[in-house]
């Protein structure tokens, strides 16, 4: 364990560093320990807890109490904070899910780092960015690892006292919504919650789930794999909150990575469309780079900005007033893929190719 100085004042940075592939060890040590002095300082600033301000050292990483969410607040040694700097360099915590480059970390703690530091770090990042995408795809192919932390549906049911849709009043609600497989999905009668399961392929093993509301607010609520394990009174490791990313991209694990993947904010739209996933919010997106990527948000102001950036940075997305037109739909009410399903069995249209509706091209975002 590194405990952390005293001393609130940040010691001088005067930095020298070579930046080839064979950087100078003494060079990269220097720069760590330039960066743990900081660490230890937001440490010292945000937490009163001597136990919360220590750093632990770990193979190619610093592992620390979460300074954004606080962790854990009945055990002072949970240290789910995590500053990485091996294949690759960045902050996660695998309580609330902050993801950030160590300079954007340090920065949101009124932490600045010196311009030959960011330079370090950048190229850290830069020089292992293949390695790094080639590791973490692999997470996608180890399911034999996964189905031993998934969570078995059972479990879960049981917990919280759901039922099988199959035999609830929600089965019409969800026909009407178009779903075609209602085992992905259970009901809590006494609650009004309806519980739609990311499910390991060919299992009923469960990586994250969300619940959508219908007595309560808010209206949609996702748990993620440590979340699971934290409301089934389960301890959580650090394994568990390396799968985090991936537990709440619904379908992620039924891609066809030579195919076009459709990017959906909502996992109900996302089990209507072949090769797609759903993120739960327009503010996540997949956690890899794959070939094809291309997004189909909501019909919204909220869709219509987030596709807006995508398109700004190069990515197709849908051409949602294209498509209305086209079918003379005039509205300036919220839609979405299954509005849309729902809207042509009710109006009796049919739906045109939707791959016609997609485009990367800039001059195309006032069709948006």
């Amino acid at each position: 364990m590194i405990p952390s100085n005293p001393s609130e004042k940040e010691r001088p940075v005067s930095l020298s560093f070579s930046l080839s592939e064979n950087e100078n060890t003494a060079d990269k040590k220097t720069f760590l320990s330039d960066i743990l002095q900081k660490v230890a300082l937001v440490l010292r600033r945000r937490f009163t807890q001597y136990e919360k301000q220590q750093i632990d050292s770990k193979p190619g990483r610093y592992n620390f109490a979460c300074p954004y969410c606080g962790d854990s607040h009945t055990d002072a040694h949970k240290k789910r904070g995590n500053l990485y700097f091996g294949d690759s360099f960045y902050y996660k915590c695998y309580n609330c899910g902050k993801y950030a480059s160590v300079d954007v970390f340090l920065k949101n703690f009124q932490i600045d780092l010196t311009s030959e530091e960011i330079i370090w770090a950048k190229n850290w990042e830069n020089r292992n960015l293949q390695k790094s995408e080639d590791l973490n795809i692999s997470f996608l192919y180890d399911q034999s690892k996964l189905a031993q932390i998934a969570i078995p549906r059972e479990t879960i049911e049981s917990k919280f006292q759901l039922m099988r849709v199959n035999s609830s009043d929600i089965s019409t609600y969800l026909i009407k919504r178009r779903q075609p497989q209602l085992e992905r999905f259970s009901w809590c009668p006494v609650k009004q919650q309806l519980y739609i399961f990311n499910l390991l392929p060919q299992t009923n093993l469960v990586l994250g789930y969300q619940i959508r509301n219908f007595k309560y607010q808010p209206k949609y609520l996702t748990y993620d794999l440590s979340k699971m394990y934290e409301m089934l009174d389960l301890e959580s490791t650090l394994e568990v909150g390396e799968y985090n990313d991936i537990s709440t991209i619904f379908g992620i694990l039924d891609l066809d990575m030579n195919r076009p993947i459709t990017v959906f904010e909502g996992p109900l739209d996302s089990f209507l469309l072949r090769n797609s996933v759903g993120t739960c919010s327009v503010n996540i997106d997949i956690p890899f780079k794959f070939g094809h990527i291309r997004y189909l948000y909501d019909y919204d102001s909220a869709g219509i900005k987030s596709a807006l950036e995508k398109a700004e940075a190069g990515y197709s997305v849908f051409l949602w007033k294209k498509l209305l037109r086209d079918l003379d739909i005039y509205t300036t009410k919220k839609m979405d893929l299954t509005d849309l399903l729902v809207l042509s069995k009710r109006k009796g249209f049919q739906i045109p190719r939707l791959s016609n509706y997609f485009s990367q091209n800039k001059f195309d975002v006032y069709e948006l």
